[in-house]
Formats: C-alpha cells, sequence, structure tokens
C-alpha cells in the first residue's frame, strides 16, 4: 500500500473490515467476445502504466522533479477508456513499486531497479465503486465508453462482501482474483509454544513438547512425479512437431489443461496439510509456532534427483498457508534457522549425519526415534532456550496422519447419491 492510502486511511479514521479479507481464485471461461473486451482492458490498463512511468521520469530528468500520488491521479483522470479506479489503483501499484525501491537503494541494494519497462499487457484492478453483485453476477465497470464485464459468482461468494477484483492472464485461460471478507474465526485463548519442522518426506511435523504430530508428504511427492513424467512427455512429442502447426497447438492446450489440473490438485493437498496443522494447534491452545526455515539445503549438490526434489519443494507456499490460517486464529507464526536440529542428539548434544529416517546417534548410540520429532523438538528448544539443550524429553506421544484429500465427484454420481 502506498504511503498517501496509508496517510488517507489513518486521517479519515478508516480501520481494518470486520472479518478476516482473503482473496478467492476462480477460472474464467469467457466467450470470445467476452476475451475480446478483457483483451482490449488489460491493454489499456498497460496504457496506464506506461504513461504514469514516462511521466514520472521525464518531469525528473527535464525540471529534477519527482511528481507526487495525488498529483498523477488529478492528472490522469477522464483520460483513459477503464474504469477511474482501476486508473487509481494502477498509480497506487506504481509508486509504491517505486517507493519500496527507494527504501532498498536506502539499504544498499542498488541492483534494484525502479519501473522502468514498458508493458503490454498490464493486470486491471476493480474496487468497490466499480463492483456490482446481482443475481448471482459479478459487473464489473469498464466506464461509460466500454461495456462491463459480467462473470458469474460461485456459490461459496454469494453473500460475501467484495473489497477488490483482479483479472489476471494465467498461462492459458484468465482468472479472477476476488478479495472478500469472510467472518472473522474466534482467537485462541492459550499460552503453550510449539515448533513445527516442514520437510520433503514428510510436509510437517509440530510438538510443543508433550505430543508430536507428523504429517506425511507422500501425496505431495506423488504428485510432482507425476507433473515431472508427463511434462517429459508433452515436450518429448512438441519437439517433435513444428511451432505454430496445429498438431503443436493442440499439444499445447493438453500440456496446459494438465498443469492447470495438477496445480489444482497440489494446491489441494497443501491446504490440507495446513489444515490439519492449525487444527491440532487451535486444540492445544498455542499462542505461537516456531517453524524452521530449510532455505539451506537447496545450496547443497546432493546428485541430479535429490536436486530437482529439492528444488519443486514448496515449503515457500505451505509456510504462507500455515501462517494466515494461524493468524486467523491469533497464533503467531515466526521462522528460526534449523541448522543441525535434525542431526543433534537430545540426549548428549553430539552432531551426526543422518541417513535414515529414525535418529542414530554416532556418540551415545541413542535411537529409535523419528528424526523429524528430533528436529521439531531442537526447534523448540532453541527458540525457547537460545541453545539445544542436553538430556531434553522428547515427546512421549507420536501420531501419524495423512492429508485427507476430497476427491472430486461427477455429476451423475451426485445425482445417484442424492436420489
Amino acid at each position: 500500500m502506498s504511503w498517501l492510502k496509508n496517510s488517507t486511511l489513518a486521517k479519515k479514521g478508516i480501520t481494518k473490515p470486520e472479518g478476516d479479507v482473503l482473496v478467492e481464485k476462480i477460472p474464467l471461461r469467457l466467450k470470445p467476445e467476452e476475451e475480446v473486451l478483457a483483451r482490449e482492458i488489460q491493454r489499456e490498463s498497460a496504457r496506464v502504466w506506461n504513461t504514469v512511468m514516462t511521466i514520472h521520469r521525464l518531469f525528473w530528468l527535464r525540471y529534477g522533479i519527482w511528481i507526487d500520488e495525488a498529483m498523477m491521479k488529478e492528472f490522469l483522470k477522464g483520460r483513459f477508456e477503464v474504469h477511474s479506479q482501476d486508473v487509481q489503483a494502477i498509480v497506487e501499484t506504481y509508486y509504491e513499486c517505486w517507493e519500496r525501491t527507494k527504501k532498498l537503494h536506502k539499504e544498499g541494494h542498488t541492483e534494484w531497479r525502479y519501473p522502468w519497462r514498458l508493458k503490454r499487457y498490464f493486470t486491471p484492478t476493480w474496487k468497490v465503486t466499480g463492483i456490482t453483485a446481482e443475481d448471482g453476477y459479478l459487473r464489473l465497470s469498464n466506464g461509460w465508453k466500454k461495456p462491463p464485464l459480467k462473470v458469474k459468482l460461485p456459490e461459496r461468494l454469494k453473500g460475501l462482501k467484495i473489497k477488490q477484483v483482479q483479472l489476471v492472464w494465467r498461462r492459458n485461460g484468465y482468472w479472477l482474483h476476488i478479495a472478500v471478507v469472510k467472518p472473522a474465526l474466534e482467537k485462541v485463548q492459550g499460552d503453550i509454544v510449539a515448533a513445527a519442522d516442514p520437510g520433503e518426506v514428510h510436509a510437517l511435523t509440530l510438538t510443543d513438547g508433550k505430543e508430536a504430530l507428523v504429517i506425511s508428504g507422500g501425496h505431495l511427492r506423488s504428485l510432482h512425479r507425476l507433473r515431472n513424467k508427463t511434462l517429459r512427455k508433452f515436450q518429448k512429442a512438441l519437439s517433435r512437431c513444428k511451432k505454430g502447426s496445429n498438431r503443436w497447438r493442440k499439444l499445447l492446450e493438453a500440456k496446459y489443461r494438465f498443469l492447470n489440473w495438477v496445480e489444482a490438485q497440489i494446491s489441494h493437498v497443501e491446504h490440507a496439510i495446513t489444515k490439519m496443522a492449525v487444527d491440532w494447534c487451535v486444540e492445544r491452545g498455542m499462542k505461537k509456532v516456531y517453524i524452521g526455515d530449510p532455505q539451506g539445503v537447496r545450496k547443497q549438490d546432493c546428485g541430479r534427483y535429490h536436486n530437482q526434489r529439492m528444488h519443486q519443494w514448496d515449503f515457500g507456499r505451505l509456510r504462507d498457508f500455515l501462517g494466515y490460517k494461524l493468524n486467523r486464529h491469533g497464533i503467531a507464526l515466526e521462522q528460526i534457522k534449523e541448522g543441525s536440529t535434525s542431526g543433534t542428539c537430545p540426549v548428549c548434544g553430539h552432531y551426526t549425519k543422518q541417513s535414515g529416517r529414525v535418529f542414530r546417534c554416532g556418540n551415545c548410540g541413542f535411537s529409535g526415534v523419528h528424526r523429524d520429532v528430533v528436529g521439531a523438538s531442537g526447534i523448540l528448544d532453541l527458540a525457547v532456550n537460545g541453545r539445544f539443550t542436553e538430556g531434553r524429553d522428547l515427546p512421549r506421544k507420536v501420531v501419524y496422519l495423512r492429508p485427507s484429500v476430497l476427491a472430486p465427484v461427477a455429476k451423475k454420481c451426485r445425482k445417484a447419491a442424492a436420489a
């Protein structure tokens, strides 16, 4: 959010809306004439971005002054064939990027560049005044010079307050990103601290010192393998076709359809994993969860196939999902370094490089505990005590679970079940 928007909201006394603002992503199936309209809106939005960037730079080069955000909005008013709120949103986005880059330069990160690239398409944004929800449809106004874009709303979004809508092109089609206000969840009233150890084999391991939960990542690994194998077949077939031919276009469309499907499956499993972790934390009244940062594993060269698994491991997205879900319950998530946590013995404190799933100490011979449980316990020890404590107690109860994934049901099956 730009400085102008922050200061304006503060002066008006506007606070956060009641409830939680979440973004719902919806794929669109537009008619040919609707696709033409969407493309024209994107082009006009790009023209707004290019104009803002050009004017901002030109005034500095010619007169040595930077035009502020309010003056830019006033100058561009009524000059483009999109909704006025879209123009304001683009101006705010530009100044937000510019201010962030300026701050990074002051901190010494001079490799970051100010906005400079001219765009052919740009993501349009509709605010509250340009959005109308009626009869199960979402009407997105484009000013008086262009017809509105009308989209059918899913059942789960009907009746919810919509704060903002963006039209996004993703891979081979348009998507709507809708910011909606959902009812706030009850905050957890507890004082327990827990730790989470993310992993590629076991997606998350959580412990509060007394109990531990190990959530399997096998389903995620199988989806990644399926994506790799299928993409290899598509790329091999595409390499034998002439670019632009009918066969090439059909293969490319099939490839995109598969990628959309498999990525939706991966996202669903990640949501299921984090939902199980959040439920576990809420039941035990957690107030804070420490999660390990495994960023260093990607810098290690452990062979072609292992490196591929590490680079496809979406621990950052899993952490983001876990963070916003915990935050809705009033539980804080803090990231700390997890170096040596899975290999340091909880009994003698000696570090041993592990090769299996069961922890084995090369110094005192301690073993019999899952190494991810030892890792989560080590993260909790570092977070609470600032060091590894010798002779610490490990969780007495360890539960192993697989994420409960909902399978899609065909229309015929649903009708038969209803009958």
